[in-house]
């Protein structure tokens, strides 16, 4: 039987330009008989999948609150909201905010201005730096694993989700990469399947320690190859390959360490890709679609484009949705 599959890749700082693209499919009604994930694409894929209210486009579209209100972030480079301190203390001080019905309020403003958005995320801020962390010299990673993935996904229906769903990680005890299908997937392996090295600690499953399977296998060709090699008529992944176009001297530390997080994932990315084409699609019997989100972006918008800021978010997503929805309309309908 021929089978199309999406491949969502890793990145965060790429996910609203995924998102947008992730829209125009669910609003065009593409199906897949599967979807494979690797790193942020894990997030992107099971809010796409399986979204905790029911609503793909809303859940897609608030991926773009993630920003940081333009004004702040020219003065404050750092996404706090995605970004969060690690240690006990850390996580109840978050318990206790999220209980708090004025912290709450905030949290769920409908902001529709740029004057608004900075005074909700100067007030978001300051909750930010208040909590407490356990951060030394002697911890394995900078961040608290992501504390929002139980209120975007639906992890009870993803065994009932129309496509194989499948997310990577790398143990790191039994030196080998591992596939979780829907039916295993639960909010500790897709954090597992997040924790990108130095960012995030190796997150324990039972004995054994695991990383972001995106920082090895970023496309996650292997649950493809491994499942359904024979059945496959189609791969849909989005093209966001050209590091070369993404290379820039650094603004400052923090754009330097994104950088040098997303540099080596994109190749990364071109080399499994070269690679797939050559060892398992040399006849070209599978049709690869590359729907080119990266040739979306104006040259003059590239130096921004992993910025975290409201507007460049917003700006990634709209290209996002409107090239998706091009090229599904003209190679995948």
């Amino acid at each position: 039987m021929s089978k199309r599959a999406l491949i969502i890749s890793g990145g965060a700082p790429n996910a609203t330009l995924v998102a947008g693209a992730l829209e125009a499919f669910a609003e065009l009604g593409l199906e897949f008989d599967i979807i494979s994930m690797a790193g942020a694409g894990a997030l992107l894929g099971l809010m796409y999948s399986a979204p905790k209210n029911g609503d793909v486009i809303g859940t897609l579209r608030g991926m773009q609150q993630m920003g940081i209100a333009d004004f702040l972030y020219r003065a404050f480079p750092v996404n706090f909201k995605v970004f969060n301190k690690p240690g006990p203390m850390a996580e109840f001080y978050r318990n206790l905010l999220s209980s708090n019905p004025m912290v709450q309020a905030l949290q769920n403003w409908p902001v529709h201005d740029a004057f608004s958005q900075t005074l909700k995320d100067s007030s978001e801020l300051l909750l930010a730096s208040a909590c407490p962390s356990d951060l030394s010299q002697q911890s394995l990673g900078l961040c608290a694993h992501i504390p929002f993935a139980e209120k975007l996904i639906d992890f009870a229906a993803l065994p009932a989700c129309k496509a194989d769903l499948w997310i990577n990680a790398y143990n790191l005890s039994q030196r080998q990469m591992v596939n979780w299908s829907g039916e295993q997937i639960d909010n500790q392996k897709l954090q597992a399947a997040l924790s990108f090295p130095y960012l995030y600690p190796p997150t324990q499953i039972d004995d054994d320690y695991y990383i972001e399977g995106a920082a090895i296998d970023c496309l996650n060709f292997k649950a493809l190859i491994d499942h359904y090699d024979g059945d496959l008529a189609e791969i849909v992944i989005f093209d966001l390959l050209g590091a070369d176009k993404l290379l820039r001297p650094p603004r400052d530390l923090y754009d330097a360490w994104v950088m040098s997080i997303m540099t080596p994932l994109v190749e990364i990315a071109r080399d499994d890709v070269k690679l797939f084409e050559a060892l398992h699609n040399a006849e070209g019997r599978i049709k690869l679609h590359k729907v080119p989100l990266l040739e979306a972006i104006p040259a003059e918008d590239l130096p921004d484009v992993f910025d975290w800021s409201r507007s460049n978010l917003s700006k990634l997503y709209q290209l996002g949705y409107q090239t998706g929805k091009a090229y599904a309309q003209q190679h995948l309908l």
